[in-house]
């Protein structure tokens, strides 16, 4: 088995989109046949996620970071823009530390740059206490439609359906290793600060796990940037908002690639 799971679709300049916590490369699908008709896309599994075993070594956001680079090496990835959410958007600023040869651009959609709140951290580990005492799957149930504004929990069925059953197909020993990676991550706000090149921020005003105040700070402690908080979205604005959603990240791609 491959150490990461992917597909591609289209030609021209790569991007890859890196899913979030408990998701799959499958949560792109839709974005994918659009941004294709330009682009050669890549979505992956991340390790661990998917068709992606997980590693033997204790799991870190550079662990993760790694294994994403020495993937794009072997699919002659030289550079691309990647664009990660939630989770997806700590390995793509960790890819810019570590590998930033590699970059020609970083989407963050519903992520951040700092690390962990000492509250956060809390929850994290309140997290994992659940997962071993009840299993994965009761808190899968509650956490999906979490991530979705209120307002849209109704139009967005099809989609928390989705989320649930990526959630649920996952190992409880995949989600507690990367709960604990999330808890530890390090805080990467100055090097979002300093990536060259043009960069993308997506955020919602109902954004449970990243507010708009936050949003604002990733949006103004740059000069080259889009960024957008879109007004009554959630955690999911690839779900909430798809055409609104693929919009903007070709825009974005457009800039990045030229």
């Amino acid at each position: 088995m491959p150490a990461i799971n992917f597909k591609v679709q289209g030609k021209g300049t790569a991007i890859v989109l890196i899913h979030g916590f408990c998701e799959t490369l499958e949560m792109w699908n839709n974005i994918v046949s659009e941004l294709a008709k330009d682009y050669r896309v890549f979505s992956i599994d991340l390790p661990g996620f998917g068709g992606s075993p997980l590693p033997k070594e204790q799991v870190s956001i550079e662990l993760i970071a790694k294994s994403v680079a020495d993937w794009a090496k072997e699919q002659g990835i030289d550079r691309a823009a990647f664009i990660g959410h939630s989770l997806g958007g700590y390995v793509a600023l960790a890819l810019a530390e570590l590998y930033p040869d590699l970059i020609n651009g970083i989407g963050l959609a519903h992520s951040n740059a700092y690390a962990d709140p000492e509250e956060g951290k809390i929850n994290r580990d309140k997290v994992v206490k659940f997962i071993e005492r009840h299993g994965h799957e009761k808190w899968i149930e509650t956490f999906a439609p979490s991530l979705f504004a209120k307002e849209n929990v109704d139009h967005c069925q099809a989609a928390i359906k989705m989320v649930t059953e990526m959630g649920v197909n996952t190992q409880a020993e995949t989600i507690i290793a990367y709960t604990l990676a999330m808890k530890d991550r390090k805080d990467r706000f100055e090097v979002w600060r300093n990536i060259e090149g043009h960069c993308l921020f997506i955020g919602g005003t109902e954004d449970s796990r990243i507010s708009p105040e936050i949003s604002e700070e990733h949006i103004y402690a740059r000069e080259k940037v889009d960024g957008h908080i879109l007004p009554g979205i959630g955690h999911m604005g690839m779900f909430e908002d798809q055409p609104n959603f693929i919009e903007i990240v070709s825009t974005y791609l457009h800039k990045a690639s030229h």
